[in-house]
């Protein structure tokens, strides 16, 4: 199973710094250290990471509240948020249907090799994401990766949380040890960890992708990462794969 946003698609790279931004026009009239408020609030961010926007929102929220401040909603921060990012996401999306930028730019280098060689070699592979699930479908088809995957779950009523495909994979009688989850945020390594299975933390250090993000690192093995990769092109990946499953 295969994370979206950070772990294989980098349509929305750089929304953390972002997030963080809008958080801190807010928090920052309200406490004495903005360094200290904005390092609480990026620990909440990402052992959020991975789940629907809405839960940052809310945690943010909770933050104002504690401070004194007079929180708005979980639901318009997101609203607020997801209409900043939206710029951003619109230019590399024109980008990728004009041509003007190839797919692989906004892509965790060798993604496309790795879910090629796992779906050669039989490997069912899934995705799930706590982005909107239209749109997780449309950018990755406009990556060229959409047919990689037995299926695509994003965020919409109906579709499965990572935690319940992760049971429904387990309930279809696939061993949780041969369950191989590659993501960026807490949520997706958690999961598998708990149900036994082997979680695989990508930690770029956005954008070059190139090293271990060391934040970014300490989050995923707090959270139950088994291994940790910057990117796809590590040469016993494979490896580490097929002694996985």
């Amino acid at each position: 199973m295969f994370d979206f946003d950070g772990t294989l698609g980098m349509v929305r790279a750089g929304w953390m710094p972002l997030m963080l931004d809008m958080m801190m026009e807010t928090l920052a009239e309200l406490g004495p250290d903005p360094a200290a408020l904005r390092d609480e609030a990026e620990e909440y961010v990402a052992r959020l990471t991975g789940q629907d926007t809405y839960f940052q929102m809310a945690a943010f929220a909770d933050h104002v509240r504690r401070l004194g401040g007079a929180a708005r909603s979980g639901e318009e921060y997101k609203a607020e948020f997801m209409g900043r990012l939206e710029g951003w996401r619109q230019e590399r999306l024109e980008g990728l249907r004009s041509g003007s930028i190839a797919p692989d730019e906004l892509m965790i280098p060798g993604s496309g090799a790795i879910l090629e060689a796992l779906t050669a070699s039989g490997v069912g592979v899934y995705l799930a994401s706590g982005s909107n699930h239209d749109d997780i479908v449309m950018e990755s088809r406009l990556l060229g990766i959409h047919d990689y995957f037995i299926s695509i779950h994003g965020s919409a009523p109906g579709q499965p949380s990572k935690r319940e495909l992760l049971q429904q994979l387990v309930d279809s009688g696939i061993p949780p040890e041969e369950i191989l989850t590659f993501g960026d945020g807490r949520t997706e390594i958690e999961e598998t960890a708990r149900i036994g299975g082997v979680a695989v933390g990508v930690a770029s250090d956005e954008p070059d992708c190139a090293t271990v993000d060391p934040k970014k690192r300490r989050w995923l093995i707090d959270a139950g990462a088994h291994y940790i990769i910057p990117n796809y092109l590590e040469p016993d990946l494979m490896e580490l794969v097929g002694g996985s499953l």
